[in-house]
Parts: C-alpha cells; sequence; structure tokens
C-alpha cells in the first residue's frame, strides 16, 4: 500500500484488488466506463465491464 493510497477512492487505489472490489459496488456507469477504459490491470477492466453489464450497460465500448 502507497502513503497516497489514505487520499484517493477505493476504486484509484494502488492494489488491483483493492479497486476490482470498489468496481463491484459501484453504481455510477459512467465512472466504469472510465475504468474500463483506462485501468492499468486487465482484471479490473474485466471487473468494470461485468458490472457495466449487471447494471444493464448493453454496449461496453472499450478502446484496447
Amino acid at each position: 500500500m502507497k502513503f497516497q493510497d489514505i487520499f484517493v477512492p477505493r476504486w484509484q487505489h494502488s492494489n488491483p484488488e483493492v479497486r476490482i472490489k470498489a468496481v463491484n459496488r459501484m453504481k455510477d456507469k459512467s465512472l466504469l466506463l472510465q475504468i474500463a477504459e483506462k485501468d492499468e490491470d486487465e482484471m479490473v477492466i474485466m471487473a468494470a465491464r461485468d458490472r457495466l453489464a449487471e447494471l444493464g450497460e448493453e454496449k461496453v465500448r472499450v478502446e484496447a
């Protein structure tokens, strides 16, 4: 854990496992889409895509 992790939202945490847990609780579709497009960890990206699908976002466009 980095010192900055104390001050950032969980979805911006340095640990991908913490980010995945945060993504799985999110309801903000625009933020989830942003995470799916820009996160550096493939598992976090997949979790964001899955969460968007759960929330009914049928078209998840993510540029690779």
